[in-house]
């Protein structure tokens, strides 16, 4: 056993007193967290005299199991799941209390209620807290999941996205109003269709994220891993230079305890050389053409990004003439090593659905008497929100709504009704 897995264990063994249980399996992984690698140690401890059951899908793991994961460098615990009534050290037999809950998550989490993390959702056995910086919610952010037995004792301890201590935040006053962002919201008006006897259609606001100097931020879901912009057409004559098989998916390679304590940045952050881009620019044209011959020069390639082991590529059509060809999407999955192929996804079908429900041409006016309906309901509250440029967490408004407009009424509804 490496001795930093044997200092894990020990803390484990010491900190919930698992002295009546065997660790069964344990092993490190890895996560991108924001523009951060994070490690985490897994295991799984079962009671003393108990043993797992082999099953054709795999192994059950008998009552009473204990799943913990923790961060290799803070030790905080991330996911501590009872397969069973069990009883653990420094777990308080009853988690219905508020502040008996509230004091534990601060233990387990390392964070203050209400500075670092807050409440979203709970019921009598369900509890949802999400990650804040002086009760203002951080995007990304750390959700915190704790559920509950029927008589209050821990079910489930699960915690997901970056820590909010573990990043910078640009820490200012809010002063965006709906008046400052007046014209960027009506833009955010878009239309959806409902299945309700009478009606076809409403409008609400898309939910949107405004910089506090008024413009639209949509954070990009290629800012954290390594990506390319490519924009090349793929045109060809005669056959393809190669006739490629498919591959079948593979898993990454195994986190070591070497690679926690080097604290190797995650693959997906490798930027992608230019020879890289020319090979599978190669390979994607040959795939594109036996799969869609008859479209030379009607694909172009847009993206190539990391997503471990993988290199994953993305197309669109080069000339769109409709609404499906402007929406449609082929994203290529190769092998990051021999740019094997693994896969194909073409969301044509999906987008022909959508085009399927005629979207409502309004004219100006029918516009601004939409907007002035929703207005009243328009909501902006502060987010920081994570840029990737800035590697901090920035003020932002969130621009969203609760409510519809119904043209066919003229009324304004909750969506939640719909």
């Amino acid at each position: 056993m490496h001795a930093l897995t044997k200092q894990l264990t020990e803390y484990m063994l010491e900190k919930y007193r698992l002295t009546n249980y065997i660790l069964h399996e344990s092993y490190y992984d890895r996560h991108k967290l924001n523009d951060q690698t994070v490690y985490s140690f897994e295991t799984f401890w079962i009671p003393s005299g108990t043993s797992i059951i082999e099953e054709e899908d795999g192994v059950m793991l008998p009552k009473g199991t204990v799943q913990i994961t923790i961060e290799p460098v803070t030790k905080r615990t991330t996911t501590l799941s009872l397969h069973g009534p069990t009883y653990l050290h420094s777990v308080p037999d009853d988690l219905r209390d508020p502040t008996t809950r509230i004091a534990w998550l601060e233990s387990e989490t390392d964070m203050i209620h209400g500075t670092h993390f807050m409440l979203e959702e709970e019921n009598d056995t369900f509890f949802s807290y999400v990650s804040c910086h002086e009760g203002i919610r951080l995007s990304p952010g750390c959700f915190i999941h704790l559920t509950l037995t029927e008589n209050g004792q821990l079910d489930e301890l699960f915690l997901y996205g970056p820590h909010p201590l573990d990043h910078r935040v640009n820490q200012e006053p809010f002063t965006l109003t709906l008046e400052d962002i007046d014209s960027l919201a009506k833009q955010q008006i878009k239309w959806f269709s409902y299945t309700k006897p009478g009606h076809q259609y409403a409008h609400t606001v898309v939910e949107t994220i405004v910089t506090q100097e008024g413009s639209s931020l949509v954070p990009s879901k290629l800012d954290f891993t390594s990506s390319i912009e490519v924009n090349d057409v793929l045109s060809w004559t005669g056959l393809p230079s190669k006739m490629h098989e498919r591959y079948p998916y593979q898993s990454g390679e195994t986190v070591t305890a070497n690679d926690v304590i080097t604290q190797t940045e995650h693959p997906d952050f490798r930027p992608i050389q230019q020879e890289t881009v020319n090979a599978c620019r190669i390979v994607i044209k040959d795939i594109i053409q036996s799969e869609y011959p008859a479209d030379s020069g009607q694909w172009m390639i847009r993206h190539i990004y990391r997503q471990h082991p993988y290199l994953a590529v993305t197309l669109s059509r080069a000339h769109p003439t409709s609404y499906v060809d402007q929406h449609r999407r082929v994203t290529i999955f190769l092998d990051e090593k021999t740019l094997h192929w693994i896969s194909l996804t073409d969301d044509q079908e999906l987008h022909t659905v959508f085009d399927s429900v005629s979207a409502p041409e309004l004219e100006d006016e029918q516009q601004d008497i939409i907007f002035n309906a929703l207005r009243p309901y328009l909501l902006l509250t502060p987010r920081y929100v994570f840029a990737a440029s800035k590697g901090q967490y920035v003020l932002c408004g969130l621009l969203d709504s609760n409510h519809a407009y119904l043209p066919a009424t003229n009324e304004v509804v909750l969506l939640r009704n719909l």
